[in-house]
């Protein structure tokens, strides 16, 4: 697997220059472009990395998918606030939310997310105390020498000082009685839940029971994982979802940190770090890897 990683570092370092690093978030603007992590983990135990693989970075919307499934957890039917099919509008559009009646059409949009968000605050009382307790944080020993699951209060606050477009999704969900927690109890969760920050190494581990069909990582049954990678398939990666389900064919995420999470059902999971993103808002060397990584080891869902 070692030789696999090395080709898909090169390969995911030479699609990084083509990017830019994000300035959506203030403080995402100041990570160099130039750092780069990769993990792989199986479900039969095997783990693989290269580069900065114990280091915390900010995943951004890879927390979406975690938030989702810690609240599946608690709300095995959310998905009928949520939604669950693809969208060819941006992340954040707010006239795709009219267009479909007001209710997200998937749980990765940002009208989604904030509903995952809300409804997660509703049943746990803490929805990033739960997505950082999926993701390893709460659970001593499981880290592995990567750098602590945690929220970063300073990425948070830039998010908080300069998202005006969620607080206006959050809004709009509220008028059309999409959510149940006051919007200003809301915010504050979902962004920093956003700041959380993880390794590649803690990623690939945490979203093994996604691929572990045997079901000895029992975090949601086996039908709701099946819909959550065809939901990851579908909407992962946004408008690029159909881009990356024809060229590399596995369920993905993506976040503006430059993370890529991807699944390959019965196999494992793989997760790059690289912080220039593509015209998509993808991370363009994270793309790359994973497409490379997939090609030499044979992963597809097809």
């Amino acid at each position: 697997m070692r030789e696999y990683l090395h080709a898909a570092q090169v390969r995911g370092r030479r699609a990084a220059a083509s990017g830019a690093v994000s300035r959506q978030v203030p403080a995402l603007a100041e990570v160099a472009a130039a750092r780069f992590a990769m993990a792989v983990a199986t479900v039969d135990g095997a783990e693989a990395h290269i580069g900065e693989s114990g280091v915390g970075f900010s995943i951004q919307s890879l927390s979406k998918l975690f938030a989702l499934c810690a609240l599946l957890r608690h709300e095995p039917d959310a998905w009928s606030a949520v939604g669950w099919g693809p969208s060819d509008a941006g992340y954040g559009s707010v006239a795709d939310l009219e267009h479909n009646q007001w209710r997200p059409r998937n749980p990765f949009v940002n009208s989604g997310a904030l509903v995952v968000t809300d409804r997660l605050l509703m049943h746990s009382g803490d929805a990033v105390g739960a997505t950082v307790e999926l993701l390893g944080g709460r659970t001593p020993g499981t880290l592995g020498g990567s750098a602590a699951v945690a929220s970063d209060p300073r990425v948070a606050q830039s998010e908080t000082a300069t998202d005006h477009r969620n607080s206006a999704i959050a809004h709009v969900l509220a008028e059309h009685g999409r959510l149940i927690n006051p919007i200003d109890l809301l915010l504050p969760q979902y962004f920093a839940q956003c700041a959380i920050t993880a390794s590649v190494r803690t990623l690939a581990r945490a979203a093994l029971f996604l691929a572990d069909r045997d079901g000895g990582r029992a975090v949601l049954d086996p039908e709701t994982v099946r819909r959550v990678n065809a939901v990851l398939l579908m909407s992962g990666m946004y408008g690029a979802a159909g881009d990356i389900a024809y060229r590399i064919g596995l369920p993905a995420k993506s976040g503006i940190g430059g993370g890529v999470l991807a699944v390959m059902p019965g196999r494992g999971t793989v997760c790059v770090w690289s912080p220039p993103l593509d015209s998509a808002g993808n991370s363009a060397g994270g793309v790359a890897a994973i497409e490379e990584f997939a090609r030499c080891a044979g992963w597809s869902v097809f």
